[in-house]
């Protein structure tokens, strides 16, 4: 696993931004800046995911290969917990970096056609 993505990943993910008081103009650039950051960085994330997903394949097959006591199943579980939630993490905050500013100047479009 690469440690601190998780961290890279909510260290980059809008912190509860207020979108409402954002303009157009300010999204646009949010969306521009997370897709930028998404491309420059994509062999790096996608790494990180088949880090994670090949450390799940290990433990899932590991519960197979051979007879484990309780307290070992346990702890594999309590791994396969572990790294399954810091995959889903990592992709919640990647899906939200780009969609929140997308999601957000979609519905400023909206509420501005309104009027």
């Amino acid at each position: 696993m690469i440690p601190g993505t998780s961290l890279q990943a909510r260290a980059m993910r809008p912190q509860k931004n207020d979108y409402g008081k954002w303009s157009v103009e300010e999204l646009r650039r949010a969306e521009s800046v997370a897709d930028t950051f998404l491309q420059e960085n994509d062999a790096r994330i996608r790494e990180n995911f088949e880090a994670k997903l090949h450390a799940l394949d290990e433990l899932v097959t590991g519960l197979g290969q051979r007879r484990l006591t309780l307290d070992e199943r346990l702890d594999c579980y309590a791994r396969i917990a572990e790294v399954s939630g810091a995959l889903a993490e990592d992709a919640r905050g990647f899906f939200g970096l780009a969609s929140e500013p997308v999601v957000a100047r979609l519905l400023a479009n909206v509420d501005r056609g309104a009027r």
